[in-house]
């Protein structure tokens, strides 16, 4: 971490202080390589390293996500340029590298020093000095109901008067999410980009887009605080329309500072649907609302073992998926739901199988809540919420999510219509069954609920579809794309039987829990899994041609071929033996043989041996994934092998971001971001390990340096 004055980069014991304290950046040397990232009640921001909102996301009942954000909307005619792609999704990071200004107060002064720190989910709060001994606090916060507050401070600590000039930049463009994918699926042809801004009395502004449907609108350069000093404000003095580009718009002011004096000034936003403008639940704008949090101390220590860095991770990755990968979806009957975006900037869609693995760190975290979490009014707020998203969620997938072609399709925009074609996923039809057994195992009252889901006749028909999928001669069930999203050489994949079979007797004993024998399919479904992992075992279990060992194969066409190949997004096959699907010593050895090859350069297309910081990856994207190291440090786990948990584990160490959350793939040089620097699935699936080898004695491995 060259160059960053950072706590958190001390690299003795976990035990050291460093973790959940302010990170500190000299801009000098280098920039954070990552955004900030909170938010609350279905709205997220991304902040620079001073504050400014470099994207506002929401809920859009027609386009699903809409942002705000103060570069030019995706251009629509290159959603199959995978290269255009990953540019347009590195926007906001190169931003913050060129130092341009996102929306919010900005300072016509350099800033060599900051203080970074994100207390809370929907609170980050910025510290730095400006010339003239001139001292800044700004605390950004999205409050109940999803308003946008920034709140900035300056304070002269001089014994005589200064003057101090900045800008409130409203540089801004309101566009649909683009969507784009690397692999894509079938766009969805964006709204066209026509910005209009208006000041509709002084201090008041307001931004829509008629196209988009989308309206950003506020005040900015509020005075709060007053102590004696003066102000002066150059309101624009006409509208302003813009197509295909940002609105380019500052309001400059020019602040007096009295001796040993401050002032603080207030930005207050709000980003919604055009016709839900005035039905936001949300203060009143006029009014003062929830906002005397300003200048609180958020450092509750709600989490135990607070300064660790397995709790940095645990709580940065929880708060993640709370702020800016839920959002609350009204339906045309006012019921609400929940759908779980991937991630919130690059991909903010639903996607069965990244919510299935978001959704086990929240239901670990709940249920170890007394391991993780001191016993406050904090610990309840969070276990509530949490429990409040997991029912939600299944809600959504099981009411609004749109199964058009019968299964469930690739991913979903928040409304629940599909993203993609009709493409045909195996294991993306498993998940949602899965999260539904998952869901009794933690939440046994509910059984009602659970019962009323199975009742709606959805898991009857999926399960009914899969049956039809199956090919009769040899036992195994096809499927268009791998868990990579990438198409088959062969139609059989090997991790998605494993995941098929754990749903099939998963879903076996969820029918035996909540219905008499009578009553109860669960024989039809427990003769099912047995044939299926026979047909698997038979089909995938070959010899491999150079290493000479019994290994499963990654695909076949149940005639004979095969490929040998295993990837970073293939997690059911981690979890065979634990999951019970291998039993036998030779099923067994087979399995270890299978996951030391594909953790190994042995699998040519898969593993990045790059030292220092190799390993398993995907043809998806070049390099290490840090879903590799996720696979080798849970395997390494299972084995009760400290070395290689060590080992792993530093690997993890190397690939976190500064804001304790995980990017898609990383350099294997640097241990740097490469690919998607907003990724839920990997820091879901890390910390779901921490609380497991938390609840089993095991963290002191990784608390060991």
């Amino acid at each position: 971490m060259s160059g960053t004055e950072n706590q958190h980069s001390q690299q003795g014991s976990d035990d050291s202080c460093g973790y959940s304290q302010p990170t500190h950046f000299d801009l000098r040397i280098r920039k954070p390589d990552k955004t900030v990232d909170i938010g609350q009640d279905g709205v997220s921001l991304s902040l620079d390293a001073y504050g400014r909102i470099l994207q506002a996301s929401t809920f859009h009942p027609e386009h699903g996500i809409v942002v705000a954000s103060p570069f030019e909307q995706f251009d629509g005619s290159r959603f199959y340029d995978p290269e255009y792609v990953r540019d347009y999704r590195k926007r906001m990071l190169c931003w913050i590298q060129e130092s341009r200004p996102g929306l919010g107060i900005s300072f016509r002064s350099d800033v060599s020093k900051v203080a970074i720190n994100i207390p809370k989910a929907n609170v980050a709060i910025f510290d730095f000095a400006l010339e003239k001994d001139l001292n800044v606090s700004i605390q950004v916060q999205v409050v109940k109901g999803g308003d946008i507050l920034q709140w900035v401070t300056v304070e002269n600590d001089k014994a005589t008067a200064t003057a101090l000039d900045c800008d409130v930049n409203l540089c801004v463009s309101l566009n649909r999410a683009s969507y784009g994918q690397l692999t894509e699926g079938g766009p969805i042809p964006l709204p066209k980009s026509r910005n209009i801004f208006s000041l509709t009395n002084r201090g008041s502004v307001n931004v829509t887009n008629p196209e988009l449907g989308a309206r950003l609108f506020g005040e900015v350069g509020r005075i709060v605080k007053l102590e004696g000093n003066f102000t002066s404000v150059e309101w624009p003095s006409n509208d302003q329309e813009v197509r295909n580009a940002p609105l380019d718009l500052n309001i400059p002011h020019h602040l007096g500072f009295e001796p040993h004096s401050s002032i603080t000034l207030k930005n207050r936003f709000r980003f919604v649907a055009d016709e839900e403008s005035y039905q936001l639940v949300s203060h009143n704008l006029d009014g003062e609302g929830n906002e005397s949090e300003e200048g609180t101390n958020h450092n509750d220590f709600t989490w135990l073992k607070q300064f660790t860095l397995t709790t940095y991770i645990l709580r940065r990755n929880v708060d993640y998926i709370l702020a800016n990968c839920t959002v609350p979806v009204v339906s045309a009957s006012k019921e609400t739901s929940v759908c779980i975006l991937t991630d919130h900037v690059a991909l903010p869609l639903g996607w069965n199988r990244d919510n299935y693995w978001q959704l086990r760190l929240l239901y670990e975290s709940h249920k170890h809540s007394s391991l993780l979490l001191c016993d406050n009014g904090l610990r309840w707020e969070y276990i509530s919420r949490i429990h409040e998203i997991v029912k939600g969620h299944l809600d959504w997938v099981f009411k609004v999510a749109q199964r058009p072609n019968g299964y469930w399709h690739r991913s979903y925009i928040i409304t629940g219509k599909p993203k993609d074609g009709p493409v045909f996923q195996l294991d993306q039809q498993c998940y949602p069954l899965l999260e539904l057994c998952d869901y009794l195992d933690y939440f046994p009252a509910d059984m009602a609920f659970v019962r009323d889901i199975l009742e709606l006749g959805v898991v009857n028909k999926v399960v009914d579809l899969l049956q039809s999928k199956r090919d009769i001669k040899t036992g195994l069930w096809p499927t268009d794309e791998t868990p990579g999203d990438d198409a088959v050489l062969y139609p059989y994949h090997f991790s998605s039987h494993v995941l098929l079979w754990h749903m099939l007797t998963r879903l076996c004993d969820l029918h035996d829990r909540l219905y008499s024998p009578s009553q109860t399919s669960s024989f039809a479904l427990d003769e099912l899994a047995t044939s299926l992992r026979t047909s698997t075992l038979r089909n995938f279990t070959v010899t491999h041609p150079d290493l000479g060992k019994d290994m499963f194969a990654y695909l076949t066409d149940g005639q004979g071929n095969h490929t040998f190949y295993h990837d970073a997004n293939d997690i059911p096959t981690l979890f065979a033996e634990s999951w019970s699907f291998v039993t036998t010593p030779a099923e067994i050895r087979t399995w270890h043989n299978t996951m030391a090859f594909g953790l190994s350069p042995a699998n040519k297309q898969g593993y990045c041996n790059i030292p220092p910081y190799p390993g398993l990856g995907s043809v998806h994207s070049p390099g290490p994934w840090v879903l590799g190291y996720f696979q080798e440090l849970a395997y390494a786990a299972m084995r009760k092998d400290e070395e290689d948990m060590r080992t792993a584990w530093g690997k993890t160490k190397s690939a976190m971001q500064w804001d304790g959350t995980f990017s898609e793939a990383v350099d294997p040089m640097t241990g740097k971001c490469s690919s998607k620097a907003w990724f839920s699935w990997p820091g879901s699936m890390i910390g779901a390990l921490v609380v497991q080898l938390r609840s089993e004695g095991l963290e002191r491995v990784l608390l060991e340096d």
